[in-house]
């Protein structure tokens, strides 16, 4: 990937980028500090290619079931949301793309994919 493509990928871009696909604010916020500990552990080279890297998997918090599902307790609706526009967007029901966690409860599932799916788009469209 080239340096100068990676250098559109900020906390500031993540964040307008987000707020443009309508994340709720509170997590955007929690996405950020969970983004800005990454970036405090490898730099922001590390940071970027880690994001670039995600290829439709799960931020390492949010790969727990237990996160994954309070997560669910707080967008419940955001999610819900989302999942009716990727099998929309995708063709495909929210199980079969999820067949690669099912072993993990359905709030864990859902939010999961939600998850891969938005922030991997964030990315690519900044990377474009």
């Amino acid at each position: 990937m080239e340096n100068k493509k990676l250098d559109g990928i900020t906390l500031y871009t993540l964040e307008q980028k987000m707020i443009d696909k309508k994340f709720p604010e509170n997590l955007i916020e929690e996405l950020l500090v969970e983004f800005n500990k990454i970036i405090n552990e490898r730099g922001e080279r590390g940071f970027q290619k880690c994001l670039v890297n995600l290829n439709y998997q799960v931020p390492e918090p949010y790969k727990s079931e237990l996160n994954a599902e309070k997560m669910y307790g707080y967008y419940r609706k955001w999610i819900e949301n989302e999942v009716v526009k990727l099998e929309n967007e995708t063709k495909l029901s929210w199980e079969e793309q999820t067949e690669d966690i099912e072993d993990l409860n359905i709030k864990a599932r859902k939010t999961q994919l939600v998850l891969r799916h938005r922030i991997s788009n964030v990315v690519l469209e900044l990377l474009d």
